[in-house]
Order: C-alpha cells, then structure tokens, then sequence
C-alpha cells in the first residue's frame, strides 16, 4: 500500500501548498486527485512518486518510508507518467519504452532477451507493438501517451524470481506496481481521451497495477476512479468512493460551479457543469 499521513509541504518554508494531507492507495485501485489549478494535485503526486519530500508527516510503502528505498528500488516499483514527454533525441518508439528498463540494470548492464521480450509486452498491452519501429517523435498526442504508458508499465515489471529490498536490506517478494499519471489525457481529442481511459482501466484489471491520476477533468475521475480525493489550497475537502465524494455540493465547494450529475444507460456517471456558483467563487 503507497500512503500518504498527514503530510505537510510548502517550496517556501513559510507558505505550505499541501496541509495535512492523509490518503492511501491499495494494490489493485484507482484513485483520482482533483482539484483546480493550484490546487496542490501536482505537488502531492510527485511526493507520493518520491521525488519530493514531505516536511511534516510520511509517504510510506507499505509500513517503510520511501526515503529508505533507493532510487532504482522505488523506480522498480512506481513510474511516473508527466503531462508531456519531451525527448532530447530523435528515439523510436522500441527506445522510448525500452527506458523503463533502466532501473532493472546494473552499472553498465545492457537490456537482454528478457527485457525486449518485457518491453514488447508492455508495446503490446497498450496497443503500439505495431509501432515499435517508428519514431517517437512522427506519434500522434495520442499514441505518444501510450508509449510513454508502455514505458512506465515496462518499468514496474519484474522478472520472475526479482527480489526487491525494502529497509534494512530485507528482501521483499511481491508482484505490486504503482502508476502515477499527471493529466494524462489533458492534451488529446476526445476519441483519444476515451482510448487512455480504457487503457488504464484494462492494465489495472489485467495486471493489477495500482493507479493514481492527478486531473481536473472530472468526467474522467467519474468514469473511471473508484476512490476519489478532493483537494482545494492543499487541504482534502472530500475523500472516498467516487460516488460518495464527487457530489454537487462538493464540486461547488471545490470549483465554484453548479453540476448536475446523473447516471447514463451505460453504468457511467455523467458531470455536467451547468453556471457559477451564486458568488462566483468556491465555498469557504
């Protein structure tokens, strides 16, 4: 389990952007982090991955402090997917996802049979195995994001018999991976939104990876996360089943903007902002 307990974090000593925050994530779910911008959402996702550190409180995996893992120990068992990818050369679409590999390697190890045959599986589970040879740079929005998808799925997968260490050197058997996705659909069309959605859904019931999406999209938090974490000037306002915390007195209290929200024919709620809140402004 990946949890966060009370956790306290400001860039400037002085003024924290997240205040005692508290949320945990279990093998297996789909949580959402919403709020608006500025919200904290960003910041609490990268001190969950462990690249930021809290000033008051813990981020844990399960019982151990992230600080007591090691970059590559942490990078074998949660990746991180940023809104965009830039890349500084001109990779195919195999290289990108073959990244996802490094932290499985020693110093100046090289991927073998094992881990082409890792990464084209992960190709595969996000539809771009017929890609592998393209340039990652010729990819629509689209497809660039489930490379980069292929990518963190391959970095999360260990080789039969792996054993991972937690504190003090023990070792640890468990086959449980973490996703963490910035935004991951804010910068596609819709049918490409629909398609990412789908995807996440699948690698979490096909190979029980855990996901954490920081978003504003709240159509996409209703569709797919099964828990949800409302966060408005890094306080959680609402946390939950998705049913039970995004409702329209939450979303006014968060956004400031009047919903209406009901359930389609299909099983999917449906979030339709309808105005403003009469003060233009959300609760206090």
């Amino acid at each position: 389990m990946l949890q966060a307990a009370d956790v306290w974090f400001g860039y400037e000593a002085a003024v924290p952007v997240l205040r005692g925050i508290s949320l945990a994530v279990v093998p297996g779910a789909i949580v959402g982090i919403l709020g608006p911008n500025g919200s904290g959402k960003t910041t609490l996702l990268r001190l969950l991955a462990g690249t930021r550190h809290p000033q008051r409180g813990a981020i844990t995996l399960n019982g151990a402090p992230l600080g007591r893992f090691s970059r590559a120990a942490l990078a074998r068992r949660m990746a991180v997917v940023p809104q965009e990818t830039h890349l500084a050369f001109d990779y195919t679409v195999a290289e990108v996802a073959m990244m996802g590999r490094y932290p499985h390697l020693g110093a100046f190890e090289i991927e073998g049979p094992s881990d082409i045959e890792v990464v084209d599986e992960a190709l595969d589970a996000t539809g771009t195995l017929p890609l592998k040879h393209r340039p990652f740079a010729t990819l629509s929005g689209g497809e660039k994001q489930r490379v980069v998808i292929a990518a963190a799925l391959a970095q999360i997968v260990r080789l039969p018999g792996h054993r991972s260490l937690r504190e003090g050197g023990q070792a640890e058997e468990t086959d449980e991976g973490f996703l963490l996705l910035d935004e991951p659909t804010a910068s596609l069309d819709l049918a490409y939104q629909l398609e990412i959605a789908a995807l996440l859904k699948r690698l979490r019931d096909e190979r029980h990876v855990a996901i954490v999406i920081s978003t504003h999209d709240l159509a996409l938090a209703a569709t797919l996360c099964e828990r949800i974490a409302l966060i408005r000037t890094g306080e959680i306002v609402a946390e939950g089943p998705t049913a039970e915390a995004l409702t329209r007195e939450r979303i006014r209290q968060v956004y400031g903007v009047e919903a209406d929200i009901f359930t389609h024919a299909s099983g999917q709620r449906i979030i339709v902002p309808i105005r403003r809140a009469p003060n233009g402004r959300p609760d206090a």
